[in-house]
This record gives C-alpha cells, sequence and structure tokens, in this order.
C-alpha cells in the first residue's frame, strides 16, 4: 500500500456559515509560529516516501506568498516524492493571485482543489462566501493559464430554497470550465457552524435524495466516472490521496487536528493552532490521543471506508492483509442488505448500489 501526507493549515480570512472544521479566523499572528511548529512535526518523518500530499484546511491559500514557500520548502526538504506524487491544495478564490498560484507551482503543486461551492450569487452570500461566480471563473482560468490540468471544483447542494433548476444551472457552469474533478456535498447543518447557531434545518433526506441522483446522473453524462460517494473524475483523475485512504493505506497527518494512521497505530494531534505551537517548544510531539486497532478492527474499519468506492471491497483480498474475515453475524447483516437492493456482491466483492449510496451512512451505521 502507498502511503500519504496530510498537511493541515488551520487559518481563514473568515469562516464560512456551514464550516465545523477545525479552523479559526483573525489569527494570522499564528502563522509564522505555526510554521516553525510543522517543520519540527515533518522532521519526525525526514526522508520518508509519500506518493500523495494533500495540503488541506482551513485555507491553505490564506499564507502569503512568502509563508507558502516556507511551507513547500518543508514539504520537498522533508519527504521523498516522484516526479509522479500527487500534490493538491485547497484554495478558496478570493485567497489566490498570480504571485501565489507561480509559488504553488514553483512548490510542487499540481492538483488544486477550488472551492467554489456555487455558481449563484444568492446562494454565495447564504453560505457566507466572499467569491462571486465572476471571480471563481477568473481563478479557473488562471491556474489553468499556469498550467495546471488537474482541477477539483467543490460543489454544495440541497440549499434551503434550491431548486432542481438551480441545481441543473451550477452543474452546467461546472461542466462548461472543463474541471478533471468534481467533489460534491449536500448541505449539512454541523453543530458548531453559525448555521447551527441560527438553527437553520437541513433538507429533508427524500429532498436530499433526489437532487444527489439528479446531480450524479448530471454528471455522468458530462463524461464523469462516478468513483465514489461524493467524488467524480474525468478517467484517470481520480483524487489518489483519497482513494489510498479508502483503500485503507497509511497516512501521516501534520498540523493542528490533524490524524495519523500507521501500520494500526492511530493518533492525532491537539486541535488548538496555540497549543500544538506550544507543545512544540517543550516537546517532539503534539498528540492529543492514541491507539493501536487490532487487525479485526483494522479489517472492519477498512470494509466500511472501501464501501465509499464505487468499486467496492475485495472481501478476500481484504481478509488477508489482516487474517481476519467478516463475523457470521456481519455476514448475515451484509447479506440482508444485498437481499435489500442496497449492496450487491460479485464474487469477492461487496459494493454499495446506487440505492445504497444514497443511504450509505446508515448502512455503516448499522454494520459498526
Amino acid at each position: 500500500m502507498h502511503q500519504s501526507l496530510y498537511i493541515h493549515i488551520p487559518f481563514c480570512i473568515s469562516k464560512c456559515f456551514y464550516c465545523s472544521f477545525v479552523s479559526f479566523e483573525n489569527k494570522d499572528e499564528l502563522i509564522a509560529p505555526y510554521l516553525e511548529a510543522l517543520k519540527k512535526e515533518a522532521a519526525l518523518y525526514k526522508g520518508q516516501k509519500v506518493s500523495t500530499v494533500y495540503i488541506g484546511g482551513g485555507t491553505p491559500t490564506h499564507l502569503n506568498a512568502a509563508c507558502l514557500e516556507a511551507l513547500f520548502s518543508i514539504i520537498n526538504n522533508g519527504f521523498v516524492l516522484d516526479k509522479n506524487s500527487e500534490v493538491t491544495i485547497e484554495a478558496n478564490p478570493t485567497g489566490l493571485d498570480l504571485k501565489k498560484i507561480k509559488v504553488l507551482t514553483d512548490g510542487g503543486v499540481n492538483r488544486v482543489s477550488l472551492g467554489v461551492q456555487s455558481f449563484g450569487d444568492k446562494n454565495l452570500k447564504w453560505l457566507g462566501r466572499h467569491h462571486s461566480p465572476a471571480c471563481a471563473i477568473s481563478i479557473f482560468k488562471a491556474l489553468r493559464d499556469a498550467g495546471l490540468k488537474n482541477l477539483n471544483l467543490d460543489l454544495i447542494y440541497s440549499l434551503p430554497g434550491q431548486s432542481e433548476k438551480d441545481i441543473k444551472k451550477d452543474v452546467s457552469e461546472l461542466v462548461f470550465l472543463g474541471s478533471e474533478h468534481v467533489s460534491l456535498y449536500a448541505l449539512a447543518i454541523s453543530d458548531g457552524s453559525k448555521l447551527a447557531v441560527r438553527k437553520v434545518k437541513p433538507s429533508l433526506p427524500d429532498r436530499q435524495a433526489r437532487h444527489y441522483l439528479l446531480v450524479t446522473e448530471l454528471l455522468k453524462k458530462a463524461g464523469f466516472l462516478h468513483y465514489e460517494v461524493s467524488n467524480f473524475a474525468k478517467y484517470g483523475f481520480e483524487c489518489g490521496h483519497n482513494v489510498n485512504y479508502w483503500r485503507g493505506g497509511d497516512y501521516i497527518g501534520l498540523g493542528a487536528a490533524a490524524h495519523s494512521n500507521l501500520g494500526g497505530r492511530r493518533f492525532w494531534n491537539i486541535a488548538d493552532p496555540e497549543t500544538y505551537i506550544s507543545a512544540f517548544k517543550t516537546k517532539d510531539n503534539a498528540i492529543s490521543c492514541e491507539e493501536k486497532l487490532g487487525d479485526d478492527k483494522r479489517f472492519m474499519e477498512a470494509f466500511l471506508i472501501g464501501l465509499r468506492l464505487t468499486e467496492g471491497v475485495d472481501i478476500c483480498e481484504l481478509g488477508s492483509r489482516f487474517n481476519t474475515a467478516l463475523t457470521p453475524e456481519k455476514e448475515g447483516q451484509v447479506n440482508g442488505f444485498v437481499r435489500e437492493g442496497l449492496l450487491a456482491r460479485c464474487q469477492n466483492r461487496i459494493r454499495a448500489t446506487m440505492s445504497g449510496m444514497v443511504v450509505l451512512d446508515e448502512i455503516c451505521s448499522r454494520l459498526i
């Protein structure tokens, strides 16, 4: 299996109304010491080979050009990447300019995930986004002009009051731009988000399901491969970093709240960036919690995560990796889902059907 590297940059210009991730606004004074702490944490893994790098947040491109250069120095001097390594950075349209884009490409970035979310002005304002549709389109074209040939666009659907006509318009704009990849998310009202504080109600499950099936069909017709519950790609442009995670591969996580999973040892860092920074002044890690996973738990987690992929899971291959198998009880549950038309089983491979994709979280919660 491959090994991936995730780096968390928790800083933003402001927090979007739907966001419940570990991210912080008005904390720019912490960026320089945060990068120093990251450098110390990266040194713990110096010389390790990684097949993919994913820089997430927060908004990584909120960093200024000099800080981005420092970040790429940490990556390129600390880890071994080959010429085919996928290096992704998350970006917001308002956090990018031509100078920063050059820093990204010079630093080795070959994939950008752009947080467009919608092509409707009204929806963008309701979500707490700072860019306009025109800004998103302009930055997309600037990334293209800089030679980036692997671009993802994030899209949020099932907003209150959003009609199917509105959704079709968003997808039409997205398809017209010509990205290689699309990540699709139903609006979730998560605890801790500004929408939750406002007591906004999420869409009813039936409405979300209709919208999900609509967008899925539109993207398939536009030539996208539906390879994971929420992800679509042109042939050969699947996100290697996330596929490694969904297939149960190892990953190193650097930064506040970052998770790592290495050979069954799972651990995660302190979430608060100030405490994360302080930790590296007195010791060599910022680990908040850790656990050692047994083979049975690793097998079951890999099985459940693998069901997110439309290819499903080869249950025999998984059993060989972890020297275990589904218990008779779990076999019975899986067979029950097969009878309901939510899972499909062909020889050793188990996968979710389209109906199963719609309710996959419920399926997995019942299989835990």
